[in-house]
């Protein structure tokens, strides 16, 4: 079998994010939101292994750094493997694809340090020349050097988007996620250490109090609604929204995320 020309493609993202809740609280005491900058790039190559499937593998950087609280600031990379089939021609065919991705993320707190890994499969379908659907299922592992901070989760997703104008572009999207989540507070709280593992004295959001670290099984729904205009040929303006809430009895909080950023696709 002969594969068709590689393809090399450049992606790179740059913006602010905002979080309202960033300690997973679930008093209003104990709620710290932040800001972040975040900076990612990606370069991949692909291969047309038939008419209908095609390979890509690529290589990732991203970093994060928050305004207040810098121990969750993020330097990280990976490397990640794309399989994608196409159900016969044209721009509105139905697609599926299958994706491995294992990297590392350092923070300046290096007890958060991990490496991870993530399956993902996705597919799509186009309704009509303007509106699109798409849904997908996604397995993530994180392992720490603390198991305290290790995570696994299982999340399926659906979005739709539409073509507004040939400028701008818009999605909503519902997403839920089973899995470990970390939430933090200032003790003592009787009420989640039944149904967590506790870390003690985490300083993350200060030590003037103290707050612990409470890890568990949490369930979240979320919901998101973004919107894009095509400045060039390569490079888009991005703005999104995600409101969340997590629960598990009887710990239940909410938070808020706001996105900005300029994308660039060459």
């Amino acid at each position: 079998m002969r594969l068709a020309q590689a393809d090399w493609r450049l992606e790179a993202e740059t913006g602010g994010q905002y979080e309202s809740n960033l300690s997973n609280s679930d008093r209003a005491s104990d709620v710290k939101d932040d800001w972040a900058w975040n900076a990612q790039a990606r370069i991949a190559n692909g291969w047309q292994l038939t008419r209908d499937l095609r390979l890509s593998l690529a290589a990732d950087l991203r970093s994060q750094v928050w305004a207040r609280f810098n121990a969750l600031d993020i330097v990280g990379g990976g490397a990640l493997a794309t399989l994608r089939y196409r159900f016969g021609l044209g721009s509105q065919a139905p697609w599926v694809s299958l994706e491995e991705r294992f990297g590392y993320d350092r923070y300046r707190d290096t007890s958060w340090s991990n490496w991870n890994d993530s399956v993902r499969l996705r597919g799509g379908i186009a309704i009509s020349a303007r509106l699109a659907l798409e849904a997908g299922y996604e397995f993530e592992n994180r392992t720490a050097p603390d198991d305290f901070y290790d995570l696994q989760g299982h999340t399926i997703d659906a979005r739709m988007i539409v073509d507004l104008t040939p400028l701008w572009q818009a999605a909503l999207g519902y997403s839920y996620r089973e899995g470990d989540v970390l939430s933090f507070a200032v003790p003592a709280r009787p009420d989640i250490f039944s149904i967590a593992q506790v870390r003690p004295g985490v300083p993350i959001f200060g030590t003037n109090p103290l707050y612990n670290g409470y890890r568990l099984r949490g369930r979240t729904h979320a919901v998101s609604a973004n919107i894009s205009y095509r400045i060039t040929r390569y490079m888009s303006l991005q703005l999104g929204y995600e409101y969340a809430v997590t629960f598990h009895e009887p710990l239940s909080y909410q938070n808020h995320r706001v996105q900005a950023q300029i994308a660039i696709a060459y």
